[in-house]
């Protein structure tokens, strides 16, 4: 009898990858650090990578983070090596701020390409790619990571109490490719007066919720995403290995699968499945 295709869904112990959506003066970055500094915990250590002209170091007196200013051009390779390298150093959460930052820089390579000839559905695709690398190296990170990203702008006329009209600025869709909102977990939208809401929540803890993002919200992310289990290719690792983790450990160093002071545990996805395809090959490689 063939194995069932299908097995029961668990939910696992991901890394949380979040966005917080604003006009100007909403408090993105504020909110931001404080979110993060709630899923790390009061030790945990931040990395911000800065685009907006070293902003974020007005509050450097009142959170713990280290930040990497970019300048322009907002290159994704920029982007890429600096998620790459807060990763390496060990990072609790990286905080991007902004992250439309690379989304324009997406499109100024787009009008490049135009400026030079050729046909504009395969430009797109060939900056499609270069965005789609800044994607992977959020998604895929394993650490938190928080997307600040600026709303667009617009005005409307509002009654006050005694129907006086009044003229209220709003933010709008963020300014970023269409339909990003899908690949975070949640999505906070802030309003000017601070105060945020959900445009989407796999969490569930925030629905039909309006409040101020504190320390308290990312404590209640890092709360829920424990309540998981273990994902469950590091759990079949762990069987396969079983015994012979510091022989493994050691190997995948050399193979540069992971790096000094990591473990098994610490491979991407790709590079995981590579070993689970042939773990009997696999061991008989570690224990040569």
């Amino acid at each position: 009898m063939s194995q069932p295709l299908f097995k029961k869904a668990t939910r696992e112990k991901v890394f949380l990858k979040l966005a917080i959506t604003g006009p100007s003066g909403s408090g993105k970055t504020y909110s931001a650090l404080r979110l993060a500094r709630g899923l790390v915990g009061p030790t945990g250590k931040i990395a911000l990578i800065d685009t907006e002209n070293r902003s974020a170091s007005l509050y450097a007196d009142r959170f713990d983070f280290d930040s990497l200013e970019i300048a322009p051009p907002f290159d994704n390779e920029k982007f890429v090596d600096g998620v790459t390298a807060a990763v390496e150093a060990k990072y609790g959460a990286i905080v991007i701020d902004s992250a439309s930052h690379f989304w324009e820089g997406i499109l100024d390579y787009k009008d490049k390409l135009d400026q030079r000839g050729g046909n504009s559905y395969t430009n797109w695709k060939i900056a499609g790619e270069k965005f789609g690398g800044v994607i992977k190296a959020v998604l895929q990170s394993p650490t938190h990571v928080i997307c600040c990203m600026r709303s667009k702008m617009d005005y409307v006329q509002e009654k006050d109490d005694r129907g006086k009209t009044q003229i209220k600025k709003v933010g709008l869709a963020p300014i970023m490719r269409d339909g990003i909102e899908y690949e975070f977990t949640t999505v906070f939208d802030v309003a000017l007066n601070h105060q945020a809401a959900v445009s989407k929540d796999r969490s569930g803890l925030f629905v039909d919720k309006i409040f101020q993002i504190t320390e308290e919200t990312g404590a209640q992310l890092e709360a829920w995403r424990l309540s998981g289990g273990e994902p469950l290719w590091r759990v079949q690792l762990t069987t396969a290995i079983g015994a012979h983790e510091l022989k493994a450990n050691a190997f995948l160093v050399s193979l540069g699968w992971i790096k000094d002071g990591q473990t098994f545990r610490d491979l991407s996805v790709t590079n995981a499945e590579k070993v689970l395809a042939n773990s009997v090959a696999f061991l008989a490689k570690v224990n040569a």
